[in-house]
């Protein structure tokens, strides 16, 4: 039996205060010893407590004795290139040994609950590092969550070795620096640049109460025993919303100062579908995306639909069944009106494609299909969008129908649907040109135009801002630029940062913000001048110290010393993003640059020829090397690389261009 079905009496040793109306005794947690400030929220809050209890956010850092003790007697697993043996010590310590070395590393924490577990072990200098070695809960087996990974099986990138960022020992396994801040309630990294370490602390282990109900470390109850202040115990919906979207979403750190009740743009940047592999075309979720970018880009949560409409607060479960569209009937059944807006009806005995007793007339399988993450983690899809099979064919968004009709085939469901629906159906055309438009510019394809025309018609915020982020890929026509200028005044944080991004030194007014998401991305686009602002330049080089454990911040504290014009700083910020990601292509690419431009091609050549050695598959890497062999005057081996490059991405214009100038008149 599991330490959280142990049934004790509540223990509030701490002495603090006391609370009149005691109920039966809760249910002890692995971590109740670690958690004294949530314990006293427990004396009055019994119901929210024991709902929480058995929640996923109670367990999502937990002692490495709540491990099962079968998952670490002597199995033996090949995971992210070595061989490995869980063991215990002699001391009943659960250990992860590499059998190459014999080194063994003990465990620190337990990550989750199902269906998958997995385990981060002490690694260097107050690091801990991310197991991709995972234990099935339900098989009683480890398995490497990135092997059985079917995308990263269909883009090579499945496969980690030793000394890659996202090998187990690499950057990106870093627990304190990837996982810990939504793991942990009141998490701070403290990471030292000058030692490359560690000493990171957090208030309660597991998101525990004190990471959705603001609480200031070393705060002080209030008069009423209860350690959140008055002031801060009612949060508006967007304010609660916000507490998800800091952790539930794909974004940029941008300090790690974030509370309850603040602004979540103060803090992050959200990711945007606007690089390719990430989202799909829709927004749908591609990689481990979780679900805030998609939901914010859904008419739902542009709506102001938040989380809590569908999920208790305190347990995560749902609110009503999914299986018989209980669910969503509860607002598309009865004419429910969410922030002013009311929720389209659906009537309980409308008839879809989808005979009625079939999967396909349940709502979410159709709106929110599952995925398959981490090898065996089945999670649904947040961008609520209908299916397309049209656009299936056309842009490569998954075809939903075939998750029941796999059989059939692509051409079965598009002719049946069209059958019933029509080729052109009403509520498609507001979807199908944003989607067509945002797809053939994640190819390359797409004029400013056409993404102009999108941005003018669109209503949703969320996908206002991916228009103009793609519009920044091509060039800044006048209609590219009067979106952007629309673009500074939305009153959309999302919308006003990804115009900063266009507006260059133009985004200059931008710089006094409110939300310091907009300020970075002004000053970012404005630099140099931007640094005239001492508020704003600090702030971008605390975002640049915050993640300096990552090749990120060093390439960020190369731009502001480039910015700032020293030259010596810039090279020592690039050096040291290379050291943190050896096999990384950005880093080498910019590296090459900079030296480069400081008339260093020899050292130039070492750097291309080291990133084209690890991304042999890369077009722009071999555009770039061709281009420092031009400088050196070795004009067929620059040409051999161009024609690699056009071979690789045949629609790569810079390269066609140069191989066109490196071609010898006939």
């Amino acid at each position: 039996m599991s330490a959280r079905a142990w049934l004790v009496g509540m223990v509030l040793s701490l002495g603090l205060w006391s609370c009149e109306k005691q109920e039966a005794p809760l249910p002890r947690t692995g971590n109740e010893a670690q958690q004294p400030l949530s314990q006293q929220c427990a004396a009055c809050h019994q119901k929210e407590y024991r709902a929480w209890l058995e929640s996923d956010h109670a367990y999502a850092a937990r002692p490495p004795e709540e491990m099962p003790a079968e998952a670490f007697a002597g199995q033996e697993i090949e995971a992210h290139g070595q061989r490995l043996r869980m063991e215990r010590g002699e001391k009943g310590e659960l250990l992860v040994r590499e059998l190459g070395s014999g080194k063994a590393r003990p465990v620190r924490v337990v990550i989750g609950r199902r269906p998958l577990l997995q385990v981060a072990v002490e690694g260097e200098r107050g690091a801990w590092q991310v197991c991709s070695a995972a234990w099935d809960v339900e098989r009683h087996e480890w398995f490497d969550v990135f092997l059985e990974d079917e995308r990263m099986q269909a883009e090579g990138t499945a496969e980690r070795r030793p000394g890659e960022w996202g090998h187990w020992l690499g950057r990106g396994m870093v627990w304190n620096a990837q996982c810990a801040w939504c793991h942990m309630s009141g998490y701070r990294k403290n990471y030292d640049a000058e030692r490359d370490s560690f000493a990171s602390t957090s208030l309660e282990p597991a998101v525990s109460c004190v990471a959705c109900h603001r609480v200031e470390e070393g705060a002080a109850p209030a008069e009423d025993g209860c350690l959140v202040a008055r002031g801060q115990r009612q949060m508006s919906r967007e304010q609660h919303q916000a507490v998800c979207a800091a952790c539930h979403a794909r974004r940029e750190e941008l300090d790690e100062h974030f509370a309850p009740g603040e602004a979540f743009e103060n803090h992050f940047t959200m990711e945007l579908p606007r690089v390719p592999g990430i989202f799909y075309p829709n927004a749908a979720q591609r990689e481990e995306d979780y679900c805030e970018t998609s939901f914010r880009h859904a008419r739902m949560g542009a709506a102001g639909v938040t989380c809590y409409d569908c999920h208790d607060a305190h347990s995560g479960a749902v609110l009503a069944s999914m299986d018989d569209n209980s669910l969503c009937l509860r607002c598309h059944g009865n004419h429910t009106v969410i922030n002013g807006r009311q929720a389209p009806y659906v009537s309980p005995l409308m008839t879809f494609v989808c005979p009625r007793e079939s999967r396909g007339h349940v709502c979410v399988e159709c709106h929110m299909p599952e995925s398959t993450y981490m090898g065996r983690d089945p999670r649904r899809d947040h961008s609520l969008m209908p299916p397309d099979p049209r656009l299936s064919a056309e842009t490569g968004i998954p075809n939903t129908c075939l998750n029941c009709h796999a059989d059939k085939g692509q051409e079965w469901t598009l002719e049946k649907w069209e059958a019933h629906y029509g080729t052109s159906p009403r509520w498609y055309g507001q979807y199908r040109p944003r989607i067509r438009a945002v797809a053939a510019a994640l190819r390359g394809e797409a004029p400013a135009a056409e993404l102009a025309a999108a941005f003018e018609r669109e209503e949703i915020p969320a996908w206002r801002a991916t228009l103009l982020g793609l519009m920044s890929e091509g060039a800044c026509t006048p209609e590219v630029m009067a979106c952007a200028r629309r673009g500074a005044a939305d009153a959309n944080p999302m919308v006003r940062a990804a115009a900063a991004e266009l507006l260059g030194q133009e985004a200059l007014p931008l710089l006094s913000d409110p939300l310091r998401s907009v300020r970075t991305a002004a000053a970012r686009a404005a630099l140099p001048l931007s640094l005239r602002h001492a508020g704003v330049a600090a702030e971008l080089a605390e975002t640049a110290r915050h993640q300096a454990d990552q090749p990120t911040g060093a390439m960020q504290a190369a731009m502001l010393a480039g910015a700032a014009g020293d030259a010596a700083g810039t090279e020592r910020a690039l050096r040291r993003a290379v050291q943190l990601d050896p096999c990384g292509e950005v880093a080498r690419m910019d590296y090459a640059v900079f030296l480069a431009g400081q008339h260093r091609p020899t050292e130039a050549l070492a750097q291309m020829l080291a990133c084209t050695a690890a991304h042999p598959e890369s077009a722009e890497a071999q555009y770039r090397l061709g281009l420092i062999l031009a400088e050196l005057g070795r004009a067929a081996a620059a040409r051999r690389a161009m024609e690699k490059a056009l071979h690789l991405a045949p629609d790569h214009e810079r390269a066609a261009r140069a191989l066109q100038q490196l071609t010898p008149a006939p």
